[in-house]
């Protein structure tokens, strides 16, 4: 992808009187950029771009900055800077603590920056670098290079580096098919002497003498030659049958026989049997005493198919996701807890089924013997037949599959529109208005709640209407949150954690039950901040301020300010 040229540097935070922030634009891999002074808390330098570009591209090389964010805008307009790039780690805290990989290098596609603002055009870049784990040390940024989709200009400078690593030039040679025979073709012809093209059109323009055929002029020997190797007629017959196989044989006329008197004995058999059954078919019509006894058939009964409502397909259920990566996860996770299910993000006692990709993994030998290991083919097929299948049938384990059935089918629950009774009717009425009222006063509940938090936002009382129908979620908020999984910290009130929760889950985000590798942020004080990095380093601590904003302003905002 061809690069996009920077002009200058519209401004920045601050600068190191050695490595200064002009040091961005300069091809020179040893020149940086750093800030003024060590612990700052956060550096940002402006771009300013030749020309407005689509940006589908990112490389950027690391200078002891543990997360960089990247941010676009306009310079015609007052819009504020939208976010291009989500804050990305480039160091772990470990690593930031021990000065270690502090020159990492990451390259982002297309599908790894923010939508639209990938597929839009933009003349102004702002970096924004952080270091919260190491307040010893200056930080910032290496080099930067900017990417634009489409093919190259004509006499265009080809790249010969990508930061201190060369590129290797492309083959002067265009090759196609059948282009190297036709060169080996041409390499072998070489120019011919004198003698030797005379020679070769000599033997070109010289017909080539055909050898005669010789014609025998003894008319007679060979008239009698002919009578001799006349073919003889075929015998057809001597082909299919020979002469022992036409004779009698005793054997085969003795098995003959035997099966003939068998056919007729079952056909006698068949006779007489409908005889009786005639004759005592009378008997019962005359009134007769002496009729035979009559024979119990047994009436074999069909199992009755159990039923569920939907949401209790799979009540009881407490399963693990392993080796699955998102969409896919997620999707799996929300067709599970829909069936009545519940996730957990670890294997513990409680839970009772693991859904696994690959087998040998830790996470399967783990649960091997203590638990029901499935593929996710078993969540997709129970929520499309809209019922709860046996685990075995989709069981990961070899040994599993051997055993037998493991339970009975659970179909949905159908409630029927008429009923023959009318005290049944009455009853299906009543508790049906129960469950109707009980929806009603919890939906009241969750206003009051929504109103105590004032002080938080000042449009609680609009989106407890929004967020009260997920068909109106869907239609009316966005998703910038979607794919991100959240971890709202316990030290905040009931009212705050659950409203947070509410925030996330509105905008496409997904909740998680414990503080695991697979979170992507955690919603926590300042206090607690250190303990969580302890169970996943990669996920950024952030206030809850940060999902205020965001929601007030309906769009992604920058994480700069919020990180703890």
């Amino acid at each position: 992808m061809p690069k996009i040229k920077v002009d200058h540097i519209v401004s920045f935070s601050s600068e190191d009187p050695v490595h200064v922030a002009n040091n961005v634009l300069s091809s020179d891999p040893a020149k940086k950029w750093k800030c003024k002074e060590a612990g700052e808390r956060s550096a940002t330098v402006v771009l300013q771009l030749e020309k407005a570009s689509v940006i589908s591209g990112i490389d950027i090389g690391n200078e002891n900055s543990a997360y960089i964010e990247v941010l676009v805008t306009r310079s015609g307009t007052s819009d504020d800077f939208k976010v291009l790039l989500v804050m990305s780690s480039f160091m772990t805290p470990l690593e930031a603590r021990q000065s270690t990989n502090i020159n990492k290098v990451r390259m982002f596609v297309q599908d790894q920056l923010s939508k639209p603002e990938c597929e839009q055009k933009w003349d102004r870049v702002k970096i924004v670098c952080t270091q919260p784990f190491n307040r010893h040390v200056q930080y910032g940024l290496s080099f930067i290079t900017l990417h634009t989709s489409g093919d190259k200009p004509n006499g265009a400078p080809v790249q010969t580096t990508i930061g201190k690593f060369a590129v290797r030039p492309e083959s002067p040679d265009s090759l196609s098919a059948g282009s190297l025979f036709a060169r080996r073709a041409e390499l072998k012809k070489e120019p011919l002497s004198a003698a030797a093209a005379i020679r070769e059109a000599s033997t070109s323009a010289s017909p080539v003498a055909k050898p005669k055929l010789k014609i025998n002029n003894n008319s007679h020997n060979s008239d009698s030659d002919s009578e001799t190797k006349k073919p003889q007629p075929r015998n057809r017959n001597e082909l299919l049958y020979s002469k022992d196989e036409e004779e009698p044989n005793e054997k085969i006329d003795k098995i003959i026989e035997k099966k003939q008197n068998e056919v007729k004995e079952k056909k006698n058999k068949e006779v007489k049997a409908q005889k009786k059954t005639g004759e005592s078919s009378k008997r019962k019509n005359d009134g007769g005493e002496s009729s035979s006894p009559k024979k119990k058939i047994k009436v074999v009964e069909k199992p009755k198919e159990k039923r569920k409502p939907f949401t209790e397909l799979l009540r009881g259920v407490t399963l693990v996701i392993s080796g699955i990566q998102n969409p896919d996860r997620a999707n799996l996770r929300t067709l599970a807890l829909e069936m009545g299910a519940k996730y957990k993000s670890d294997w513990d006692n409680t839970c009772t089924h693991l859904i696994c990709a690959f087998t040998n993994t830790p996470k399967f030998n783990q649960v091997k013997g203590k638990g029901k290991i499935v593929k996710k083919s078993w969540i997709e097929e129970c929520h499309s037949q809209r019922k709860r299948l046996p685990w075995r049938r989709f069981c990961l384990d070899k040994s599993d599959s051997k055993k037998a059935e493991s339970e009975d089918e659970i179909w949905e629950e159908i409630a029927e529109e008429k009923k023959d009774d009318s005290t049944d009717e009455e009853g299906y009425d009543d508790t049906k208005m129960q469950k109707r009222i009980e929806e009603i006063q919890a939906k009241q509940k969750d206003k009051e709640k929504t109103k105590k938090l004032d002080t938080f936002s000042q449009d609680t009382d609009e989106e407890t209407i929004a967020i009260s129908d997920d068909d109106e979620i869907s239609k009316k908020l966005p998703d910038f949150l979607d794919f991100k999984t959240f971890f709202i910290d316990e030290v905040f009130d009931e009212d705050i954690t659950k409203m947070l929760e509410r925030y996330v889950i509105a905008y496409k985000g997904v909740v998680a039950e414990n503080p695991s590798t697979d979170v992507d942020f955690f919603i926590t004080s300042e206090d607690n901040a250190a303990n969580l990095k302890n169970y996943n380093s990669n996920a950024v601590c952030l206030r809850p301020d940060w999902l205020w904003d965001c929601h007030n302003s309906q769009k992604l905002v920058s994480t700069a300010e919020y990180v703890l």
